[in-house]
């Protein structure tokens, strides 16, 4: 079951911030397997494009229009998205740490398999995130909207969800290590079995009283 006592926060690294000098660029031109060292790709449009095992470090993406994104086994660090917007993205296998992302809309959010360390997600609205078998910590959900947060089979440790809606959060088989979900307005939760390492309020617990109920076989009328 949940725990309902407090649990050890995230940890967030030194994050990119607004003195950052960046040395300008066009998204289309970028090719996969390069490696981009402060780089700033800001206001543009394109339908897709291929980041696949690229390389980022110290890098801005503001103001970006993307049908597909994939960036598959891409290595991202210190690095901020901002105010982006794309209909799939896809990052599965690929490693994320010491990253901001703000402000961006995404439908379907490919990250299975994917290592995010050190990493706030801040005013997002994403449709589907699938984190299944990723490998997660000190990760921050804040202000964001969440359809679905599917976590199953991952290894998830100190996260927290602020102020953050999430509709639908599947942890089937998942390993929960101080997974704060205090700050999360939740609807429905698969995998109660795997709860064990979150931390909920009472509210919460009340609340999904039904859902715990049926895991254990208790009929409710």
């Amino acid at each position: 079951m949940p725990n309902i006592h407090a649990t050890t926060p995230p940890r967030l690294p030194r994050l990119p911030n607004d003195d950052a000098v960046y040395t300008d660029a066009r998204i289309a031109v970028i090719r996969p397997e390069e490696d981009l060292d402060g780089v700033r790709v800001a206001d543009q449009r394109v339908d897709a494009v291929d980041l696949t095992a690229t390389a980022m470090l110290d890098c801005a993406f503001e103001r970006l229009a993307v049908g597909e994104l994939v960036a598959t086994r891409a290595h991202v660090r210190h690095t901020v998205a901002r105010d982006c917007r794309t209909a799939s993205c896809d990052v599965h296998a690929a490693g994320i740490e010491a990253s901001l992302v703000e402000d961006c809309a995404f439908g379907a959010v490919q990250a299975h398999a994917t290592r995010i360390v050190g990493v706030e997600i801040r005013g997002c609205r994403i449709d589907y995130l699938n984190c299944r078998s990723a490998v997660c910590r000190d990760l921050v959900f804040r202000d964001c909207a969440i359809g679905e947060f599917d976590g199953n089979d991952a290894r998830l440790s100190r996260i927290a969800f602020v102020d953050t809606r999430v509709d639908i959060l599947s942890l089937q088989h998942a390993a929960c290590a101080d997974v704060d979900l205090r700050g999360a307005r939740l609807r429905e939760i698969r995998g109660v079995d795997s709860l064990a390492g979150t931390t909920m309020t009472l509210e919460q617990i009340a609340d999904l009283a039904a859902v715990f109920a049926r895991s254990i076989g208790i009929r409710t009328s």
